[in-house]
């Protein structure tokens, strides 16, 4: 009862709080940031590097063809449900399922491009400015998700926030054409071409079973003629971004997907693989699979007959799980891709070689907001080597990006008295640890 009680007080406040007039960027922002934080407590954060990593060269490849009212804030939410949702200020989710259940990169790019445009163009602050009881319907949602069970609380937070979403926001089809219009262009001009999104509406509409459609999308007008209009709209053709490496990805998602939800881990690709060992996807599901299971002799078997492009990064990251750092580091030190460039920092520093395992993660703080177990992994090994002030700046930013600012603001203030007040690290940190402090009021 005082569990309730509570709920009905959050929600009083900030509906009282929600302005009549227009919302200004600072308050969209604030109101996203609040339910970024919300969300990141209440529901599994993908911790999977490679999704992580490839999710946010996708992000980032949009966000370079465009200009947005607000940097994206791109979060992978681990869960079945085949979603995708955008909350003020410019946060952008998709559910894993999603991942998995795409047959192609473009269309993963059709969707998250969909709701950039929904950002770019402010429709859904345009529709809170309208509705007035967009943010306390959002917070019911997340807070109802905080009182059920593990098993369902990604299920309800997700599927719950689209219907909040159409509750609250109800797009207009206006806002829809024109996020179709805005999403295809912006997907066409990254290299994807304009029919990522409507080749996935498509899949779904005609996927057998509503039960399979998206909550979030269903909350959209999809009907045959969007489909045609945006078909209209675009010739096919072959996409000019690069993406050999997703079929592994989508292997890689429903491997995950399967053994997060039931705890087991499903033989479907070793299957694939016994009818087809020539076939290179199917190959890195069977490894994946075995490596899972702690089988690293069969995983290293089959990855290293593998005829892909990848197999050398693909090895590196078993013989990292075997702990063979060595000759991880061997197979990993000529990969070019940035999650190659990861595991070589995980095999470095299984090695000892905190000197060249702290360069390579330095090289990748851009991926820590999406992946904060590169801050963690720097604060740890800074920490461990004497270089007290950078491990807890590293740890500080770790705890703030999982919005637990209780701990972020005692890392920040033991960095600030090892760098000492008047240095210019110990400025930055103090002007850090003032917002802290700031939102930690809110």
């Amino acid at each position: 009862m005082k569990k309730c009680f509570t709920i009905i007080l959050v929600i009083a406040f900030i509906a009282a709080s929600v302005p009549a007039l227009a919302l200004t960027n600072e308050e969209e922002r604030q109101y996203g940031r609040e339910a970024f934080l919300q969300i990141s407590r209440a529901v599994p954060i993908n911790n999977d590097p490679y999704i992580s990593f490839y999710l946010d060269d996708i992000r980032n490849r949009l966000e370079s063809k465009t200009t947005m009212p607000f940097p994206i804030v791109f979060t992978v939410i681990d869960s079945p449900t085949i979603d995708a949702f955008a909350t003020p200020g410019g946060y952008v989710y998709i559910a894993s399922g999603l991942i998995a259940n795409c047959d192609k990169e473009e269309e993963v790019a059709g969707v998250m491009a969909h709701e950039f445009a929904h950002i770019k163009k402010r429709h859904i602050a345009k529709r809170a400015e309208k509705e007035k009881y967009f943010t306390a319907t959002m917070v019911a949602t997340m807070i109802a998700a905080l009182l059920v069970g593990d098993a369902a609380r990604s299920a309800v937070l997700i599927a719950g926030m689209g219907g909040a979403q159409a509750a609250a926001l109800k797009y207009s089809r206006q806002d829809e054409e024109e996020a179709d219009r805005e999403g295809s262009t912006l997907a066409n001009e990254a290299g994807y071409g304009g029919l990522g999104i409507s080749d996935f509406l498509r899949k779904l509409r005609f996927g057998g079973s509503d039960k399979l459609y998206p909550q979030y999308l269903l909350t959209h007008p999809y009907h045959e003629s969007r489909i045609i209009a945006l078909e209209s709209m675009w010739a096919r053709k072959p996409t000019s971004a690069s993406v050999s490496l997703f079929p592994y990805i989508i292997v890689r998602a429903s491997i995950i997907q399967v053994y997060k939800t039931s705890g087991l881990l499903d033989d479907i690709w070793v299957k694939r693989y016994e009818q087809n060992t020539k076939d290179p996807v199917a190959a890195y599901g069977a490894s994946l699979y075995y490596s899972f299971k702690g089988d690293f002799e069969k995983a290293l078997e089959i990855a290293r007959a593998s005829s892909s492009p990848y197999r050398d990064l693909f090895l590196g990251e078993i013989l990292i799980s075997a702990n063979r750092f060595p000759e991880a580091v061997d197979k990993l030190k000529d990969v070019h891709e940035n999650i190659g460039r990861y595991y070589l920092a995980r095999a470095y520093e299984g090695m000892g070689r905190t000197d060249l395992a702290v360069a390579a993660y330095n090289g990748l703080t851009q991926y820590a907001p999406i992946y904060p177990d590169i801050y963690y992994r720097l604060g740890m090994i800074l920490g461990r080597t004497g270089d007290e002030g950078a491990g807890h700046m590293y740890l500080g930013y770790y705890y703030l990006s999982k919005g637990n600012y209780m701990l972020a603001k005692t890392n920040i203030e033991k960095a600030i008295s090892r760098y000492g007040i008047n240095s210019r690290q110990g400025a930055d940190l103090m002007r850090l640890l003032s917002s802290i402090e700031d939102k930690d009021k809110k």
